[in-house]
């Protein structure tokens, strides 16, 4: 597990587009959906932390969209034999982009993020876009599950409760998410005026990287090895 968090960045997001390009690209939903299974049983099989959370949320996404087309198409006429192939690929779709994003966005580190986009010499701003949206989305997962763990300390118990208040307890986890959100933009902010932080100033990276992030760049004088 620990050599995935050190290829590079721009490897695995390429990757990612790719599966995701295979997915819509696909016309048979049935092989969409082995598509979608295949990368939901990579995610599992490599240990890619975070997937209980993750088949909730793939789960409560197939439902959603499933139910949303069958209903749009019965509208246009179809019937459930028409409709139910279609819903089940765009299913499979959403599922297969969400599993490869999510593979890179939590074997990413903010650190190898911002050393591959360094070294690929990318603009100030596309590195700091790509190292927040990447770097600051799993942080704010694990938010969002300590104020679950907090709601459920406090009686908001939402896993054997009706749909109706699960969803009222959940929505009820937006707005300390978004207070923390607002405060950690503050802070990275402040952080970045603190180091001086510039849009105009080219800067290098302190980290080795190729097809491989190199933790560290080797202090070792490889001019007198014999």
């Amino acid at each position: 597990m620990r050599r995935l968090y050190e290829i590079n960045f721009f490897m695995k997001l390429g990757l990612a587009f790719i599966i995701m390009a295979a997915a819509w690209f696909t016309p048979d939903w049935l092989a969409g959906v082995a598509l979608a299974t295949i990368c939901v049983v990579l995610l599992w099989a490599t240990g890619v932390p975070g997937m209980r959370g993750y088949l909730k949320g793939a789960l409560l996404l197939t439902g959603m969209v499933m139910a949303s087309w069958i209903i749009n198409l019965w509208l246009q006429g179809m019937t459930t034999s028409q409709a139910l192939p279609i819903a089940a690929a765009m299913a499979a779709r959403l599922v297969t982009t969400t599993a490869a994003f999510y593979f890179v966005m939590e074997t990413s580190s903010p650190g190898s993020i911002l050393a591959a986009a360094s070294a690929a010499r990318l603009p100030p701003i596309a590195t700091l876009v790509l190292s927040l949206t990447f770097g600051i989305i799993p942080m704010l997962r694990e938010d969002f599950e300590r104020i679950a763990d907090a709601q459920r300390s406090r009686g908001m118990e939402i896993d054997d409760v009706a749909f109706p208040t699960k969803l009222r307890f959940a929505l009820a986890r937006g707005i300390p998410l978004l207070v923390q959100a607002i405060r950690m933009a503050h802070a990275l902010s402040f952080s970045f005026t603190l180091y001086g932080y510039d849009l105009k100033h080219k800067r290098t990276t302190w980290r080795n990287v190729g097809v491989m992030v190199e933790p560290r760049l080797s202090m070792k004088d490889k001019s007198r090895e014999p």
